[in-house]
């Protein structure tokens, strides 16, 4: 016997919302709330979940428009550029439901900010003033501006003024409450003046707002040797260097295969190793600089 299924429905923007099924009672799928707000991530995900369902062209659209945020935040801006192609060709679709989306991200604007922030990571400002203003477009942009306060304040850190440096990372915070590389910063700052309980909430802050990523889990270590909380420390800094050791295999994985494998094949499990020990050492000052 054939089954009879029901048309689907599409929900327009501004329409009443459809009843949720009742195992997604309570849960706030309001997708285009979380677009205004710059909740990415949320937005995709209250959008896979709201009844109707939504068409394809648009989930595209919020997910591509997510994946530029999150690989900005974790400072991977070719990632970023990549998703941020994606998008403008997802929104070129006719789909008249992605003017939500278009409401809420302006491309010539997004892609000056990234623009920004490429060059700037070339140029190696030196100078606070000088980075700020090589950086005015993406701290003008909803999307990048704590991106682009979270490098200002590496740099002031750099410098070692630190009151500039922590107004830049809760600027960064305030801009993006998800921007883990900012608070982490804040956590080395508060590690910096012995605030080891302060530095250990930020780190752990951080670290629940992206479990992988490496810098948070180090930097936490270095918070617990020093309050003598040596096992807890060293599970930490361990795991801190196993995710490292994955972030380099998986930036170099493009590289490598654009090269058909020939230039990577000095990374056998030998030389991982001593890597990972060299890892030890550097991982820290990488991440203070936001990497």
């Amino acid at each position: 016997m054939t089954e009879f299924k029901a048309p689907l429905t599409l929900q327009k923007p501004g329409a009443p919302p459809l009843p949720a099924p009742p195992h997604l009672d309570g849960l706030n799928l309001d997708w285009e709330g979380y677009l205004a707000a710059g909740e990415y991530r949320r937005a995709l995900a209250a959008a896979r979940l709201t009844p109707g369902p939504l068409p394809t062209p648009l989930l595209s659209a919020i997910e591509s428009l997510s994946d530029v945020q999150e690989h900005i935040r974790a400072h991977k801006y070719p990632q970023a550029r990549r998703a941020l192609v994606r998008l403008t060709e997802d929104l070129a679709e006719p789909d008249e439901m992605l003017l939500a989306v278009r409401r809420n991200v302006h491309l010539p604007s997004l892609d000056a900010a990234l623009t920004s922030l490429e060059s700037a990571e070339t140029a190696r400002h030196v100078e606070p003033d000088a980075l700020k203003a090589a950086l005015a477009p993406a701290l003008d942009t909803p999307l990048t501006r704590a991106e682009a306060l979270n490098a200002v304040g590496v740099l002031h850190a750099i410098h070692e003024e630190h009151s500039a440096a922590r107004a830049a990372f809760e600027a960064a915070a305030e801009a993006d409450a998800g921007h883990y590389r900012a608070i982490s910063n804040i956590g080395n700052l508060e590690l910096q003046a012995g605030n080891l309980v302060a530095a250990e909430t930020a780190q752990r802050r951080a670290i629940a707002l992206n479990a992988d990523f490496a810098g948070a889990h180090h930097n936490l270590g270095v918070a617990l040797r020093r309050q003598g909380r040596v096992a807890d420390s060293v599970k930490a800094i361990r795991r801190g260097q196993r995710l490292a050791m994955r972030r380099m295999r998986e930036d170099a994985a493009p590289r490598r295969s654009a090269s058909g494998g020939q230039a990577l094949k000095w990374l056998n499990p030998t030389t991982l190793r001593i890597i990972g020990l060299v890892v030890a050492v550097i991982v820290f000052y990488l991440f203070l600089k936001g990497r």
